[in-house]
């Protein structure tokens, strides 16, 4: 209680900050360990804890996107299953009883249906090639123009984890399109994410969202400081199953690489409207084209 007392914009009180918990999952045989701090949440809303065991196969746990038009598809399937999700409030003194900002912190698991037979990712090329799609069809990519646009990838960086080569990077709120000045908060408007390989067709991804606060400097600071904390903590140790198609892959693609450094992608987005649902039109009618979705290149 004495460090929320004396909380404040530049040096905010995070509750359970230093009582973190050590969170172990097994992943059909890989095994996920890390140190998170306590889930908080001013309104009370729980998380519940997560599974000790994933099985990552299970074909009903995943969101194949098939209610979404062709165009929006991007054969990538989202673990649907509870895994290690919660939120990170940042507060000031006692008398400011909601937060300043808050982190989510997301753990997801990807399931790349669109790589074709022959291609995986553990081939770092091939990883980075199915990270493009990613982005295309989320982070605010060209596949969703009604969302807001984003700027990824943003420092980006190769991440090596038992041998296997995964990536991080950031995507950041584009005010380039903005018609009147956004917010000074807005500019936090950012997200983190991890990607790691899991077996040939399947990926971990440990992600970072951020809600944040005016002085952007302070709120980046904290919330950055936060973030790198977890994913220092992280550790992926590969199974029997991943540990062979490993191997595999680096007899097969001896000299195979991915990117060290990358700018943001220069997307063109598509012209369009909302769809008049009267008349039977789907909700985003396109007018002109904008970016192909990327291809993959074995």
């Amino acid at each position: 209680m004495f460090k929320r007392l004396f909380a404040s914009r530049k040096h905010p009180y995070v509750p359970g900050l230093n009582q973190r918990e050590k969170v172990e999952m097994d992943l059909s045989g890989n095994r996920l360990t890390m140190t998170l701090p306590p889930h908080s949440d001013y309104e009370g809303f729980r998380r519940e804890p997560p599974p000790r065991r994933v099985n990552i196969h299970d074909p009903d746990q995943y969101d194949t996107g098939e209610l979404l038009p062709e165009w929006q598809r991007s054969g990538i399937a989202s673990y649907c299953g509870l895994l290690a999700d919660r939120n990170w409030e940042l507060y000031g003194p006692p008398w400011r009883t909601r937060p300043y900002g808050a982190v989510e912190f997301r753990t997801s698991i990807w399931r790349l249906d669109s790589m074709p037979e022959g291609m995986s990712c553990f081939n770092p090329s091939h990883f980075q090639q199915a990270i493009d799609r990613a982005l295309y069809f989320g982070f605010g990519g060209p596949a969703h123009p009604d969302d807001s646009r984003e700027k990824a990838p943003i420092n980006w960086r190769l991440q090596r984890e038992s041998g296997t080569t995964g990536f991080y990077f950031e995507s950041h709120r584009d005010f380039s399109t903005y018609v009147n000045e956004p917010s000074p908060h807005e500019a936090t408007f950012r997200a983190s994410t991890l990607v790691l390989p899991l077996e040939d067709r399947y990926c971990l991804g440990i992600s970072f969202s951020y809600l944040g606060y005016a002085p952007v400097d302070y709120c980046l600071a904290n919330m950055n400081a936060l973030r790198d904390s977890v994913l220092e903590s992280v550790r992926l140790e590969l199974g029997p199953t991943a540990r062979t198609q490993l191997a595999e892959a680096q007899r097969q693609w001896p000299r195979a690489s991915a990117s060290e450094n990358r700018d943001p992608i220069a997307w063109n987005y598509p012209k369009w409207r909302r769809g008049d649902y009267r008349k039977g039109e789907p909700n985003i009618v396109i007018l002109e084209p904008g970016s192909p979705p990327p291809e993959f290149t074995p």
